[in-house]
């Protein structure tokens, strides 16, 4: 899904953004319209990433999201996840922050019924700096979004921030497989050593019970991890 465009700060220790050691030139322009999708290119990032679900309807599942849930997703794309999570809450509330119009445009559009009902919020936003109050969602999931955060850690203690106690986080990033070709996006995946930066991370912040799952997706690696507030 979309995230937040890179910046120059990142922390020390933190993982470094993928965007950093991906394609140059043309091709890096490209990749970067699934970090903040604008224009056509970015109408096109959007159809391309709402084509594959599988990996959002796994991050879901591991979420248990209840009927009575209040579920923020950060970088929610084309609303794909989105959708899924609210056919879950359906007496509970989803949220949706996102920095594309592009992609606030397309996820309005595939969830105009809950959206019109009030179930469903989606909003311009970053996780740097989310607009809601403290203890807010009882769960929480950035998917794909996580190499453009400008700060690991300060997007983390806004998640921290805003989840109630015991909510549940899950975080889903796809692992590089260096021998990749050019214009498979495994190539500039997360490392085994940046996994281990988020997770020492997380529990830097004070969240608990962290651990990390992965699992295989059309010839690439997906990595979840989990963490309680």
């Amino acid at each position: 899904m979309s995230g937040e465009a890179t910046g120059s700060n990142q922390s020390v220790g933190e993982p470094s953004s993928v965007t950093r050691h991906g394609p140059a030139g043309v091709l890096g322009r490209l990749f970067g319209q699934f970090g903040r999708p604008s224009g056509l290119l970015g109408h096109l990032a959007g159809v391309l990433m709402a084509r594959s679900t599988a990996d959002d309807q796994w991050v879901v599942e591991l979420l248990d999201v209840q009927p009575d849930d209040r579920v923020l997703e950060v970088g929610f794309g084309p609303g794909v996840a989105v959708t899924l999570l609210a056919e879950r809450a359906r007496v509970g509330f989803v949220a949706g922050v996102d920095p594309s119009e592009v992609m606030l445009r397309q996820a309005v559009r595939r969830n105009r019924a809950a959206v019109r009902a009030g179930r469903v919020e989606l909003r311009l936003g970053t996780v740097s700096a989310l607009p809601y109050p403290d203890a807010h969602f009882t769960k929480a999931c950035a998917i794909h979004s996580l190499y453009f955060w400008p700060s690991v850690e300060a997007g983390l203690r806004e998640l921290h921030r805003v989840l109630a106690p015991g909510g549940l986080l899950a975080l889903a990033v796809r692992m590089q497989r260096p021998q990749a070709g050019r214009f498979d996006p495994s190539r500039y995946g997360f490392t085994d050593e940046q996994v281990a930066a988020v997770v020492a991370t997380l529990s830097l912040i004070g969240f608990r019970d962290v651990s990390t799952q992965r699992k295989a997706f059309r010839g690439e690696t997906l990595a979840a991890i989990l963490a309680r507030r």
